[in-house]
């Protein structure tokens, strides 16, 4: 029996990474069809500004407390006598959630477009004055979003509690299918007004990903009701969750909001466009390692934290931690030595130039510098939720994003020249090793078990495959010596082939030869 579950867990979680992989992918065409599109001019510019905006006040104020909140509470009825009236009552708690996440994005929207102008002033102040005025008209239309947001995100909660899935990870893939559908068909013949339409597409991109978790909790007969009843306990101990963990997840969007406000301040041409697509290939890239990981142990590590299972509770953690590192380090070193020929394949066609691929390249090789800081601050920071620990991550993002600020502030103030868009992408880095560490520390005195020697030595293992792996990509490249922009794509592909699989066949090897341990 237990290994009946242990396989389904596994075919739970690669079906999980199958559908992560798709929707990230399609994420990587949407960028790419806007690169050719667009480049790194002055629409390019404004839309960058105006769709991050709504994002990540989203990402502020909302995603990590909606499910940080929602999915401890939720689990928490599980545990009660009588199984059915612990469902009503976990479906009648969900119902206000809803609801209540339902009115306040929507407030939040109309707040955002009332105030579209001052908020484009903050976030991008040296935004050209043409670049200013487009990016406001496109906030006040893509500002709603985070109504649609705020309603996904609390059905993927039900879902994903519900031990349904595979479709929560699959809804990016329908929202970026959509973008893709209207840049093959209706971007260039809507001519000037493109970029309008780009606007719609995602507005309406976000509304399909709430129908597409609507069907199945509706085939579910889902019992939802509308009840805004804010006495409810569990309605009132999820919103006191709410702050700090509001807080403590911060530091992803902060780091966005920042390296876009420093980006405008850049002597680089198109330098807030290069930002957003560097990053967005990073994010990527971690999204599709990580959050497969995340969203599976986090229910369980929510009712193993409810049913006092200590053990299985560390035991969980350290297998997700381990995990993940096993999977981002060797990508971490791809990334590093192939970042110019990846953005050629991704970005170089159409409006985006050979100046703008080396740049973004740039950029991505210090961003990728913190994708281990990355995995392990989203899989601790859920560690800590699933313990209704809620301070440390707060304190740990907070810091964070101070270091970011600092950091970047004082490379763009000194050496903007000699890094450019890198500056930002540093500062980022920097901000989430600090809070990695933080959350590490804090975690190695309060949840005992997971950093157990055995947990050392696999990570020690890691580390050494990953030099020796690194060590091997390097040198096959420095043999081919490969210009990326002046060859084509084919080659460009063939040459991240030829570089990375040895590596990676060496490093498979490895783990099979030092026996590396994930529990």
């Amino acid at each position: 029996m237990k290994q009946i579950k242990q396989k389904n867990a596994v075919l739970t979680v690669l079906s999980m990474v199958v559908a992560m992989v798709l929707s990230k992918g399609l994420g990587l065409m949407r960028s790419m069809c806007m690169a050719s599109a667009y480049g790194t001019g002055y629409e390019a510019n404004a839309f960058s500004a105006a769709s991050r905006i709504p994002l990540s006040f989203f990402d502020l104020l909302f995603s990590a407390a909606i499910l940080g909140c929602f999915i401890p509470v939720y689990n928490s009825f599980g545990e009660s006598g009588d199984k059915a009236e612990a469902e009503r009552s976990a479906d009648a708690f969900a119902c206000i959630f809803l609801n209540f996440i339902l009115l306040l994005t929507g407030i939040l929207s109309v707040l955002g477009m009332v105030f579209a102008p001052q908020l484009i002033h903050i976030i991008t102040p040296e935004l050209p004055k043409e670049a200013t005025a487009l990016a406001i008209s496109l906030l006040r239309m893509m500002f709603p979003m985070i109504l649609f947001t705020g309603a996904a995100y609390t059905l993927v909660g039900i879902l994903q509690s519900k031990e349904h899935f595979f479709l929560p990870s699959m809804i990016s893939a329908i929202s970026n299918l959509g973008v893709i559908l209207y840049f093959l068909f209706l971007n260039e013949r809507l001519g000037s007004y493109g970029i309008y339409g780009l606007a719609i597409a995602y507005l309406c991109s976000w509304f399909l990903q709430f129908l597409t978790l609507l069907v199945p909790l509706i085939r579910m007969r889902f019992p939802y009701r509308l009840l805004l009843d804010f006495k409810n306990p569990a309605f009132r101990r999820a919103i006191r969750m709410t702050p700090p963990i509001m807080i403590g997840s911060w530091l992803a969007p902060l780091g966005m909001l920042i390296g876009t406000h420093f980006a405008s301040r850049i002597a680089v041409s198109g330098a807030v466009t290069v930002f957003e697509y560097a990053i967005n290939i990073n994010n990527i890239i971690t999204g599709i390692l990580t959050y497969g990981i995340c969203n599976f142990t986090f229910p369980r590590l929510s009712r193993m934290n409810v049913s006092g299972d200590k053990t299985a509770f560390s035991s969980t953690a350290r297998t997700g931690i381990l995990s993940a590192l096993a999977i981002v380090l060797p990508i971490m070193t791809a990334v590093l030595c192939l970042s110019e020929e990846g953005t050629a394949l991704i970005y170089l066609r159409g409006e985006f130039t050979a100046a703008d691929t080396l740049e973004t390249a740039r950029a991505l090789r210090y961003f990728a510098l913190g994708m281990p800081a990355f995995c392990i601050t989203e899989i601790v920071t859920r560690v800590m939720y699933a313990k209704m620990s809620v301070s440390v991550p707060m304190t740990a993002s907070l810091s964070g994003a101070a270091v970011n600020v600092l950091v970047t502030w004082l490379l763009v103030t000194f050496s903007d020249a000699k890094l450019g868009v890198g500056c930002a992408a540093l500062g980022n880095t920097a901000g989430l090793w600090i809070c990695a560490l933080i959350l590490t520390v804090v975690m190695m005195w309060t949840v005992p078990g997971v950093f157990s020697v055995s947990f050392w030595t696999s990570a020690a293992k890691l580390f050494l495959l990953t030099l020796l792996s690194g060590g091997i990509m390097y040198g096959i490249a420095q043999l081919l010596s490969n210009d990326a922009v002046t060859s084509g794509r084919f080659t460009n592909l063939i040459v991240c082939v030829i570089v990375f699989l040895p590596a990676a066949l060496v490093y498979l090897i490895g783990l099979k030869l030092l026996k590396v341990r994930f529990s």
